[in-house]
């Protein structure tokens, strides 16, 4: 005997996202003569809870802080690029780039990357000295 086969089974769609919000907060204040960056350190996906201890903020030169949060790969892949860079812009001009520069760079950088986009949501601190 033959077994029924059921023709109208559902089926659910399964959905792939090369991204997971991996969350974060992010805070950033500046003055006349300050800039002050802070972040919290928990890497989490939904309700899970991978580390306490994970760094969101990133030492880019001696006056350049980046904060980045969202997809921790993504952070991660950002944060080498720039570094790649950064180095590359000090030993072609022998000094670090200003705070605004790297603030463009940035921008640039994400908008190069618009059609498959870094999931990250960043945050330049830095104080330049002022010329004259």
């Amino acid at each position: 005997t033959a077994l029924p086969i059921s023709l109208s089974s559902k089926r659910g769609m399964s959905r792939f996202s090369p991204y997971v919000l991996n969350g974060g907060t992010i805070v950033g204040v500046s003055g006349d003569d300050f800039a002050l960056i802070a972040s919290d350190t928990r890497l989490s996906e939904g309700f899970r809870i991978h580390s306490r201890t994970v760094p969101k903020l990133y030492t880019l030169t001696d006056s350049t802080v980046l904060g980045c949060c969202g997809f921790q790969g993504d952070c991660l892949t950002l944060n080498k690029h720039l570094a790649s860079r950064l180095q590359t812009y000090k030993y072609a001009h022998r000094k670090s780039m200003s705070s605004s520069a790297i603030a463009q760079m940035l921008s640039t950088v994400l908008y190069y990357k618009r059609f498959f986009p870094y999931y990250t949501y960043n945050v330049i601190a830095g104080r330049d000295r002022k010329s004259g």
